[in-house]
């Protein structure tokens, strides 16, 4: 009795498990739209400040030179992982890109400073010899990603300050079909005059040219913080769908193994109740068997 006991425990607890890994699969799915939908409305902001971009250049052409001259060698980096498991090999992946990353970007002896996007991913960068200067949550839900991004420009903006952010780095891992992703890594600063020329050579959209107000160079200071911005809300949103695609993966996989060892739970009880059947009728047997004897 205590064997079909111990087994309906155990397939009562797999049932309970397997509920829950259902769950997080739907949730999965779910937030993966969510923030797929939320990557694909950027791309019409992109467009508007690539505009402002194209207007400043075309009336103020010498400022490319300036973005040419760019010269520093410090390099900040800015890598995105969670806060949460169960999601595979989301943090080691980004882990290993990042280390690869350093090792060609960085000039020898200097050190990087990096921000962490993450708790998951700060222990796993200390681990492998890259030590985080700041560590911040990811964001919870598509709507919490702004406070987010504010929370990674405050120390953006304090590193720029102090001359730590001449080359900046966003790493994180963007989405592709079904549940699979894999690292990227895009370049902030300094910006690409190789964009920046293919930008002002582009039609201008409409017959009346564009206007400037105010000075030039705090405009293109502006716009390449709103860059800097835009980029950050965009990694964000692809971190979290691959996040959900990683997770979704994993609960995949764990569902599978439930199902199996739900099937060998569901033969061992009713092994058990058949054993236990079994023995219960022999004890009638040899009662009876003892009651003849004694008559």
């Amino acid at each position: 009795m205590s064997s079909i006991v111990d087994t309906r425990r155990r397939l009562n607890s797999a049932r309970t498990l397997q509920g829950v890994v259902t769950t997080m699969k739907t949730l999965s799915a779910v937030r993966i739209t969510q923030y797929r939908r939320s990557v694909a409305a950027l791309r019409q902001s992109t467009r508007t400040l690539e505009l402002a971009v194209q207007a400043l250049l075309q009336l103020r052409p010498e400022l490319l030179t300036g973005a040419q001259a760019s010269t520093g060698s410090s390099v900040t980096l800015v890598a995105l992982g969670t806060d949460r498991g169960l999601c595979g090999p989301f943090n080691e992946r980004i882990t290993g890109h990042t280390t690869g990353l350093l090792r060609a970007r960085l000039p020898a002896g200097q050190e990087p400073t990096i921000l962490a996007v993450g708790r998951r991913l700060e222990t796993r960068l200390t681990a492998v010899g890259h030590e985080p200067n700041a560590q911040v949550s990811p964001p919870g839900s598509v709507s919490t990603i702004d406070a987010a991004v504010v929370r990674v420009l405050s120390h953006l903006d304090q590193w720029l300050e102090q001359g730590r952010a001449d080359q900046l780095y966003l790493a994180y891992n963007r989405p592709l079909r079904g549940a699979s992703y894999e690292p990227v890594t895009v370049r902030i600063l300094p910006v690409d005059a190789t964009w920046l020329q293919r930008v002002r050579q582009r039609d201008w959209p409409s017959n009346r040219l564009p206007m400037i107000l105010g000075d030039t160079e705090e405009l293109l200071r502006g716009v390449v913080r709103q860059f800097t911005a835009h980029s950050l809300v965009q990694a964000f949103a692809a971190s979290q769908a691959s996040e959900n695609a990683a997770r979704l993966a994993a609960m995949d996989a764990a569902e599978r193994n439930i199902e199996e060892r739900l099937g060998e739970l569901q033969s061992a009880w009713r092994q058990a109740r058949q054993n236990a059947v079994t023995s219960e009728l022999l004890d009638v047997q040899a009662a009876f068997a003892a009651l003849n004897s004694d008559s």
